[in-house]
């Protein structure tokens, strides 16, 4: 998706009820703007039920990493 670098999804080591969803964008725009696309609009229905079960979300502002050319 436009401004998503990475997209991650991983079992936790030690807690096998426990999932970890890590994406990385350009900004918080670039995610707020792929809530709109149309293939987003159509999954969401279907991805909310399992969201209303994250029991914690967090929102980090990265200060290093690899740089990222599209």
């Amino acid at each position: 998706m436009p401004g998503c670098f990475s997209n991650v999804i991983a079992n936790d080591a030690t807690d096998e009820n426990v999932l970890w969803v890590t994406e990385v964008w350009e900004s918080k725009a670039s995610h707020d703007a792929s809530l709109s696309l149309r293939g987003v609009q159509a999954l969401i229905p279907k991805v909310k039920p399992l969201l209303a079960n994250f029991e914690k979300i967090a929102e980090t502002d990265p200060v290093a990493g690899i740089p990222f050319e599209p």
